[in-house]
């Protein structure tokens, strides 16, 4: 895959340009094989961590791993926009707030050996917020040329620690939508998502439920656009053992194929309604 600078793959964006390019700090991957309103992002897809800051994690990567979002990536990767994440959300957390995105403790448990370097921790926000500068440029393209745009921010979740049966496999979290007009998108896509069927697993959708969609990614976009809505969307873990952090062998495949599908039958439904409604 070509490697870019920050400069040149904004410049890409601006300029209309279609393109397949990782950024030169090994972030995050952008592909646009075409320019359509709508971006699947993966941002706690990636697993890795400069090598200085490995060293000094008291965390093995197991332990990691299992905060992350491992496939998450490959769900959305046949889509013509994505935005795939390949460092550690703890190296640097993209879905909270830059003065927050770098953990001294993650889930009850000290992550460094020794505190981070404020040189260490000024490395891994300027990644951040180089992100955010990326999405800005595309969703400032996407607004401009189709005056609106969706963005599925996918993230996966563990449910072994929570003390209930009854916990989603898709749940869509909404609570930063500031604004109804939104409301039939996001019926849609909830209906879609009800219309996946994977064999062996029981398919239950939920809005607001395990998780409000309150992060950085949804944050963001809700407040600086108002045309612009992010469908934060989690997946239940079970296309793998997120304990042990093995792929379910019959499940992973099956998810990977019908929440693609179903993310390619939602935009389409989605560019439609623009179409028909003259925007």
């Amino acid at each position: 895959m070509t490697t870019l600078s920050e400069t040149a793959i904004i410049d890409n964006i601006r300029q209309r340009r279609t393109c397949t390019a990782t950024i030169d700090s090994g972030a995050f991957s952008l592909k646009i094989e075409r320019y359509q309103p709508a971006v699947s992002t993966a941002i706690h897809n990636g697993a890795n961590l400069r090598q200085e800051l490995a060293a000094n994690c008291l965390l093995s990567k197991n332990e990691r791993y299992y905060e992350e979002d491992p496939f998450t990536g490959s769900f959305i990767a046949s889509q013509p926009i994505t935005l795939i994440c390949h460092d550690s959300r703890y190296e640097y957390d993209l879905n909270r707030s830059v003065e927050e995105s770098v953990y001294e403790t993650a889930w009850g448990k000290e992550v460094w050996k020794t505190p981070l370097t404020p040189e260490e921790i000024a490395a891994s926000k300027a990644k951040h917020a180089q992100f955010y500068r990326v999405v800005s440029a595309l969703l400032d393209t996407l607004v401009e040329d189709f005056g609106q745009c969706i963005v599925y921010d996918i993230h996966s979740y563990n449910y072994r620690r929570y003390e209930r049966d009854d916990l989603p496999v898709f749940n869509l979290g909404t609570s930063t939508v500031r604004d109804e007009k939104w409301r039939p998108v996001i019926e849609q896509w909830l209906a879609q998502l009800g219309s996946i069927v994977v064999d062996g697993i029981d398919i239950s959708v939920a809005e607001n439920d395990i998780f409000l969609g309150k992060g950085c990614l949804a944050r963001h976009c809700h407040s600086r656009y108002d045309n612009v809505l992010v469908l934060a969307t989690e997946l239940k873990k079970v296309f793998m053992n997120e304990l042990t952090g093995e792929a379910d062998e019959q499940v992973l495949p099956a998810i990977q194929t019908q929440f693609s599908a179903a993310v390619t039958a939602n935009t389409d439904a989605y560019i439609r309604g623009i179409h028909n409604s003259g925007s």
